[in-house]
């Protein structure tokens, strides 16, 4: 009996290779699995988020409205709060207007501790001072090891607020105007791009580089690295000074102790009460303290018209003082008075011009009064080939110097060198007043000392000094002082014929008087 085979092509249509259906069902099951997983334990709802902030924080998360979102799976919290203690009776730590997370389908069964992105919206984030952040840990991160990584953030219209260690001091303030971080885990630094706006002094500071880890038993030991540009920096808002500064450099360290370096810019800087404007430019190295503002500044180059001045000193804060204390020495090896003198004169010439060396000891304490009143400083001076502007005022010391040299007023006049010179001395500036002791000068045939006052912001002088001379005290001066010298010259004489002098410098910048005392 003959059994007839099928067709070659029907015997084969419905052969699928096992390896192919055991695939197709472990597909089948996985996915399965995967939607009674996602069912149960669907990672986007509000009591996962809630639970998530609290293990990545280690504080209390409040969330107020909640919208999750499948495809792509996500959610959207608003209204969060992350409080610093249990009940609720501090100012939260942390205050979220909106964040939206995002993840993926693959994510989800494979890496389901990584998010794709999550956007922040209107964030307040209160730091708190070192060994002060109030109950808990603040860790930014799962104390289990299990922490969360996200490929990106982005945060727009952030405010860090750095809470200050004394009760009553004002909180330094960082504004986050954009963010982006990259590659953010527990361990690892993060890459960031930001646009951020300095409170103190007000100013755009544009940064880029790499965050982190974050050291959440000590925020400031948290390492920070990358290069900024800091524009348009309002200097109007320290008192006392004005001036739109530009600025850029690189850092690097831990955030509680920045080494920064780089260049600035000021083409207006304009000191309060004085007519004149100059261009300053400024190289320099720093460590900052990013947690509260501090600044020591290791070294400053600084250079204006024809003058270059070396600094270095301290910009922080101090226990029961609201703002920084500024705390500087300097100084000029050669430079030119007249170019000091214009950043604090009321008018557009200097009173004096001389080759200038310098150094002083500057205290700038914070708030009121005004800068010319609070201001402190200290000056070791020496100006030589000195020469006053105000004529009254030269051509008193003219006379002083060439009556020393024995020339009558006729011998005077043919004769319009710079005659002083070698003038040194100390300069304390309190309240707005300048005080001059120990101040010398040489002009030819004679020498000075002078003492006495000048007032930075009345312009009053009120100097008092003695001329040594040996030329004809009556060649000093003119009219009926004239003749009252000829009748007291003898009074001054001493050996050699050498005649004591004394004299005085008073008026004002404008309107200078030089005569006998």
């Amino acid at each position: 009996m003959l059994i007839e085979r099928p067709p070659a092509a029907r015997r084969h249509k419905h052969h699928i290779p096992r390896w192919l259906r055991i695939l197709g069902f472990c597909i089948f099951g996985l996915i399965l699995v995967g939607i009674v997983v996602l069912a149960t334990h669907w990672p986007f709802s509000r009591d996962a988020m809630t639970k998530a902030l609290e293990q990545a924080t280690g504080r209390p998360v409040e969330i107020g409205a909640f919208h999750p979102s499948y495809f792509p799976p996500g959610c959207m919290a608003e209204n969060i709060r992350v409080h610093r203690a249990h009940d609720g009776s501090e100012p939260p730590l942390i205050e979220i207007e909106k964040l939206l997370v995002q993840g993926s389908l693959t994510g989800m069964f494979f890496s389901p501790t990584h998010l794709s992105q999550v956007k922040v919206v209107g964030m307040h984030f209160r730091i708190p001072p070192k060994g002060k952040s109030g109950s808990g840990t603040f860790t930014l991160g799962d104390q289990g090891g299990k922490s969360l990584s996200i490929g990106k953030i982005v945060a727009d219209n952030a405010l860090l607020e750095f809470l200050p260690s004394e009760p009553g001091e004002k909180p330094y303030r960082l504004e986050v105007r954009a963010l982006e971080i990259k590659d953010v885990g527990a361990g690892m630094p993060m890459k960031y791009r930001a646009n951020l706006y300095n409170t103190e002094p007000p100013g755009l500071i544009r940064a880029e580089g790499k965050f982190g880890p974050w050291d959440a038993k000590d925020p400031g030991a948290t390492p920070v690295s990358g290069e900024f540009n800091y524009n348009d920096v309002k200097l109007g808002a320290i008192k006392g000074i004005a001036g739109t500064l530009q600025a850029k450099g690189k850092f690097e360290g831990p955030l509680g102790k920045i080494h920064t370096d780089g260049n600035i810019e000021i083409p207006n800087f304009h000191v309060d009460d004085s007519a004149n404007s100059v261009r300053m430019t400024v190289a320099y190295r720093a460590l900052v303290n990013g947690t509260n503002g501090d600044v020591r500044l290791d070294s400053i180059d600084a250079h204006f018209l024809r003058t270059g001045v070396a600094v270095h000193g301290d910009v922080e804060g101090h226990h029961g003082e609201k703002g920084k204390t500024t705390t500087l020495d300097l100084s000029i090896p050669n430079g030119r008075i007249d170019d000091l003198l214009r950043l604090f004169v009321k008018e557009k010439a200097a009173p004096m011009s001389g080759a200038l060396s310098l150094r002083a000891h500057v205290l700038w304490p914070p708030g009121p009064p005004k800068f010319l009143e609070k201001i402190r400083v200290d000056i070791d001076f020496g100006i030589d080939r000195g020469k006053f502007h105000s004529e009254n005022t030269q051509e008193a010391i003219d006379r002083i110097g060439k009556a020393g040299q024995g020339e009558n007023k006729k011998e005077q006049e043919a004769d319009t060198r710079d005659l002083l010179s070698d003038l040194r001395g100390h300069v304390a500036f309190r309240n707005g007043v300048a005080t001059l002791s120990n101040v010398t000068f040489v002009v030819p045939g004679a020498s000075a000392t002078i003492h006495g006052t000048y007032g930075l912001i009345d312009r009053q002088i009120n100097l008092h000094g003695v001329l040594d001379t040996k030329g004809k005290l009556s060649d000093s001066t003119t009219g009926f002082k004239a003749v009252i010298a000829k009748l007291i010259t003898p009074f001054f004489k001493k050996k050699n014929d050498v005649k004591l002098v004394p004299f005085k410098i008073t008026g004002t910048f404008a309107n200078t008087t030089v005569a006998l005392d």
